[in-house]
């Protein structure tokens, strides 16, 4: 029986050359080509399939491309092309093969009917095309957007992508920055709905991020649906999100940092404040040092009980008032030399609450307990003042509204260890307690532990207060002492402070912290003396 012509009307010469021309084309082509009879059993594999599923060459007697299949793939495949062969349709399928050294190629198959003048199936030709560089290619952009995807979901910086105004994507930590409780609330709407023009400009859009390099970093502002208000930094950057042109932006929240900034240069401006202080109340200290002195030199010279006499002896009162504002100038100023030595806390209490008592509100009533001379402590006078006028302001500042009783007690302890029945982390010893007690709105226990925190919370959790305690527990433990603090809401706050005293006494300073004591008599007629001389 003679092969079919391949184009009939043409000599036998002719068809000869075509079917060689077929054969050639079909061993040369870069693709794979295989023919199959109606039942789709394999008649013909090119080489070019040969190499591509691994099979051997040359042919062998029954073989098929489909037992070159990868096993996973085989059952899908076969029902598949069996399929297409009892509907005489087309077959399109992508699938691998694996090859006898092991190795996998993925492959695109499509096969096609062959059919006579007369319509009748006469087999199919198929053609097989090695895709795996392009799945390759693909499994690794699929990997990269796995990678991206993780990456963003657990960073701790909020990360937003949006294009076209749309929102595309919140990671989780977007979410706890912009206040939202799921992806679902947010991903999808328009930026319009979720934030301010301000906030959206800041965002940047795909044509005016147009580099590959992220843009400068921008501090903006936004306002939670709470209404808290929360400063953030952001880094805008064009990406391909999902096959589309879109911008991802970085958002970190600055809030702690700008307000730690802010109160670095409130800082800044106390220390500068302080200096400025310093500096006047030397120079004013020099003009009440000629002021006292003369007055001291007239008095003598005037008749006792005379009316000269009580208004030169008011000057010298008068002075002498001014000369301890100038050392309270001088504490906050801060111009001692920080060195430590004993401190009579009595004295420079009863002086610091002297200076309080005419600052106070009416509806403040001051009362003080300080039985007489207590030990001395071994201190810094400016620091333990500065705790000293820190906790009688946080006292006042709890009753300012309200009024109230701010007490005041000082006295010797003596600790013996927990049989005292005092639980603190101390040594045995002797020491000296400062009670301030207020009656103000007190705290509650949950609240109690940041107390000396920077800032606190107030009581309706709607504001915040700064209560000035934040470095106090340190001043004290320095100095080897403790606090202890109790407060009852709606009934006040009672702070204790421990110091401990010197076992043997010794010439102690109670009231300007690092400086000489007033200048005496003989001191003030030799300034004088030297003052008339330079006139």
């Amino acid at each position: 029986m003679s092969s079919p012509e391949l184009v009939p009307g043409l000599p036998p010469a002719a068809q000869s050359t075509v079917e060689a021309f077929v054969r050639t084309l079909s061993g040369e082509a870069s693709i794979g080509i295989f023919l199959a009879d109606p039942e789709g059993h394999t008649l013909y594999l090119n080489d070019r399939l040969r190499r591509i599923a691994g099979l051997p060459i040359p042919a062998t007697a029954g073989e098929s491309w489909l037992s070159a299949l990868f096993p996973e793939d085989y059952a899908l495949i076969n029902a598949e092309w069996t399929a297409a062969i009892s509907d005489h349709r087309s077959f399109a399928r992508e699938f691998r093969f694996r090859r006898s050294d092991g190795s996998i190629r993925w492959v695109m198959t499509e096969a096609f009917p062959l059919r006579a003048d007369g319509g009748a199936l006469t087999g199919y030709v198929g053609m097989v095309r090695d895709v795996t560089p392009r799945q390759s290619a693909m499994e690794a952009l699929h990997a990269s957007e796995e990678r991206y995807r993780s990456l963003i979901l657990l960073s701790p910086h909020a990360i937003l992508v949006h294009a076209e105004g749309n929102i595309l994507f919140v990671n989780q930590a977007g979410l706890r920055l912009f206040g939202i409780a799921s992806a679902q609330d947010i991903e999808g709407r328009p930026l319009s709905e979720c934030f301010s023009d301000e906030f959206i400009h800041g965002l940047g859009t795909p044509e005016n991020v147009r580099s590959s390099e992220p843009s400068a970093p921008l501090d903006q502002r936004f306002i939670r649906p709470d209404g808290t208000p929360v400063e953030v930094e952001m880094v805008s950057a064009p990406i391909v999100f999902d096959g589309h042109h879109a911008v991802q932006v970085i958002i970190t929240d600055i809030t702690t940092r700008k307000t730690t900034e802010a109160q670095l240069q409130q800082g800044k401006k106390n220390a500068a404040m302080a200096t400025l202080a310093g500096g006047i109340a030397h120079e004013f200290n020099n003009c009440l040092t000629a002021i006292l002195g003369f007055s001291d030199l007239t008095l003598p010279l005037l008749v006792p009980d005379s009316r000269a006499h009580g208004h030169v002896q008011q000057v010298i009162l008068a002075s002498k008032r001014a000369r301890d504002l100038v050392t309270q100038m001088l504490m906050f100023g801060r111009q001692g030399n920080n060195a430590r030595q004993p401190v009579s806390l009595d004295i420079l209490l009863k002086e610091t609450l002297r200076v309080l008592r005419g600052k106070l509100p009416e509806i403040i009533t001051l009362r003080e307990w300080i039985p007489g001379a207590t030990k001395p402590v071994f201190a810094d006078p400016t620091q333990i003042h500065h705790v000293c006028v820190s906790l009688l302001a946080h006292a006042e500042q709890a009753m300012r509204m309200s009024g109230g009783i701010l007490e005041v007690r000082l006295d010797n302890i003596e600790l013996s260890g927990p049989a005292s029945g005092y639980d603190l982390p101390l040594p045995p010893g002797h020491y000296v307690r400062l009670i301030v007690s207020d009656s103000g709105e007190g705290i509650s226990s949950g609240v109690q532990p940041r107390l000396f925190d920077p800032f606190l919370m107030s009581g309706d959790g709607d504001r915040t207060t700064e209560v000035g305690l934040s470095g106090l527990p340190h001043i004290v433990s320095e100095h080897g002492g403790t606090f202890r603090a109790t407060s009852t809401v709606a009934q006040g706050t009672t702070i204790e402070v421990y110091l401990p005293a010197i076992s043997h006494p010794c010439p102690a300073v109670g009231t300007e912290p690092g400086h000489k004591d007033s200048p005496t008599l003989s001191d003030r007629k030799e300034f004088l003396a030297e003052h008339e001389k330079e006139r």
